[in-house]
């Protein structure tokens, strides 16, 4: 599936948006609000890389099942929850928005330990799923027109005695539209909203406001505390969070109209529901980079020097190179090649001499390049090409980010880098088709001399041995210098010369395709053996920097989806 496809959702388990509303939702809407499929698909792209990077990606794979369930409800209803500490009057604000009793309000708290929901009634039966969802049973539905594409949670107190409490209001944040943060003139600088809750939830939630309550109590310096709360926003807020507009109510007298006017703005459910989507999924991408110590503003920079990395890599390759013996193994390529001309070029006694030095190891021992350079590893110790490699890490794994340095420490570890070393030049050496010694169709011919001339050979010297055994006389012929000498000495001579002339023959083109093929032979392997370490001296870095990269790319595609955050 394309990766900005509405609904891309590789993650297997997870319905893909089109299977519950999602494509139905999109269309006719602005493409701000269909842009929320391609942003969903950069957020799978960067939980993919998160996990390659073994990443936690918890967070972000949570975002992923709440936007496919958020999204799945066909209702045009956006939800705001009132959220504060024990005692600050958020069902008081509630029900003066109500304009009667919905949530329970007391001096003794915690009150609230369920969710309350105040509901248009014209959302009918359809929000009951999406209630249910944020498990909320306790609901009161209204008429008021002005907001009736809003829905009001009042949650449990974010600093209740009951641990409960605190963990229902942590896991309805995510799920919810917007937040009202309501506290008052003696919690407004409480640890427990701005360290716990503000600094965290900020960044990842796309329409917030601030209400400092109970302003009743506080005569001629409410303007004061309000632009205090608002510099402490300022001041201890995430970096890059916008700092939502802080109001001024006092909910017991009925003056929540800041209140009212701001909830009339969120009427607008898909896009509150989109934008709030949008906001989670930019957050936990930049969660994600900061893990990985990507500036999602710089494209990620290589945690190794490339300068750096070909030093290590030459410097390991001539350590391999040095254990691989091209040297020696082109040298044993033409005493291969010759050992190959001898059972076709050399005749019989050839044939023979080549079997017996076969049989004897001899061969294999000095003339059998395939065989040298598959035990090339017996030959000394990897020792000094890994140390070679792990030099130029040892910065990099220092200074990398302490989530993806357990990663990093495991590509370079001796054992791992030594086998990925060993494989890859084994594989070099075994994946070469030219390991085996060259043919010549002029070697049978010379092989079918070299017989007649044995043969030739053999039959002169046992007629010249009867010959001077029986005593008889033999015809002869004049030759230059020796002058007339018998016809079985003249043929044995004849023979032999042309015997010493094939086999001079023979071993100079062997000699000349074995150099050739020696030197084609040590290139190609030379060449095999430097790819083979470059692509697997730092082949786990390299993953681990595409992932990086891949992550890069995916908060930056998030960050156009889904708008600035």
């Amino acid at each position: 599936m394309a990766a900005d496809a509405p609904g891309a959702n590789p993650r297997p388990g997870v319905a893909a948006p089109e299977e519950n509303g999602f494509l139905a939702w999109t269309i006719g809407r602005p493409a701000a609000t269909r842009g929320i499929a391609v942003c969903l698909a950069r957020l799978d792209e960067g939980v993919s890389a998160g996990r390659r990077l073994r990443l936690d990606v918890a967070d972000a794979e949570n975002v992923r099942v709440d936007a496919d369930r958020r999204l799945g409800f066909p209702s045009d209803l956006s939800v705001v929850a009132l959220v504060g500490g024990t005692g600050v009057g958020k069902s008081t604000l509630l029900n003066a928005l109500a304009g009667g009793s919905v949530s329970e309000a007391s001096a003794r708290r915690p009150t609230t330990d369920k969710p309350v929901g105040w509901v248009p009634r014209s959302a009918g039966a359809e929000i009951d799923e999406l209630l249910g969802w944020l498990g909320t049973t306790n609901v009161l539905r209204h008429e008021d027109k002005a907001l009736g594409s809003v829905a009001v949670l009042d949650l449990p107190d974010l600093d209740s005695i009951e641990p409960a409490n605190r963990a229902k209001v942590e896991q309805l944040l995510p799920r919810v539209d917007g937040v009202i943060w309501v506290t008052d003139h003696e919690k407004y600088r409480d640890a427990v909203l701005h360290d716990d809750f503000l600094r965290h939830w900020l960044p990842r939630l796309d329409r917030q406001l601030v209400v400092l309550n109970k302003t009743d109590r506080l005569g001629t310096s409410v303007e004061r505390v309000r632009r205090d709360l608002d510099r402490s926003l300022r001041e201890d807020g995430a970096a890059g969070a916008v700092t939502p507009p802080v109001v001024a109510t006092a909910a017991l007298t009925g003056d929540t109209s800041s209140v009212r006017d701001w909830l009339g703005d969120q009427v607008d459910a898909k896009r509150i529901v989109s934008g709030r989507i949008a906001a989670s999924i930019r957050a936990a991408l930049d969660d994600l980079a900061e893990q990985a110590g990507i500036n999602p503003s710089v494209e990620a920079r290589p945690l190794l020097d490339a300068e750096a990395r070909t030093r290590a890599i030459q410097a390991a390759n001539r350590e391999i190179l040095r254990l691989v013996d091209i040297p020696t193994a082109q040298r044993q390529a033409i005493a291969a090649t010759r050992a190959a001309a001898r059972p076709v070029g050399a005749g019989p006694i050839g044939w023979l001499l080549g079997r017996v030095y076969k049989a004897s190891g001899r061969q294999t021992r000095s003339a059998d390049p395939k065989w040298f350079l598959a035990n090339w590893h017996r030959r000394g110790s990897l020792a000094p090409a890994i140390g070679a490699l792990r030099g130029v890490t040892d910065g990099p794994l220092r200074e990398a980010p302490s989530k993806i340095r357990p990663v990093l420490a495991a590509t370079v570890d001796a054992p791992r880098i030594s086998g990925r070393l060993q494989g890859a030049v084994d594989g070099a050496i075994a994946a070469h088709e030219s390991l085996e010694p060259p043919r010549s169709r002029l070697w049978p011919i010379i092989g079918i001399g070299q017989t007649i001339a044995t043969f030739g050979a053999v039959i002169s010297a046992a007629w010249l041995v009867v010959t001077i055994l029986l005593g008889s006389g033999a015809d002869t012929f004049t030759l230059p210098i020796l002058g007339r000498v018998p016809i079985p000495f003249g043929l044995l001579v004849g023979f032999l010369v042309l015997g010493f002339v094939l086999a001079r023959v023979l071993s100079v083109h062997a000699g000349w395709r074995g150099r050739k093929w020696a030197k084609q032979l040590g290139a190609d392997v030379t060449g095999a053996v430097e790819r083979a370490v470059a692509e697997e001296a730092f082949g786990p870095l390299d993953r681990m920097e595409d992932a990086r990269h891949s992550l890069w790319l995916a908060i930056r595609g998030a960050r156009e989806a889904c708008g600035p955050s």
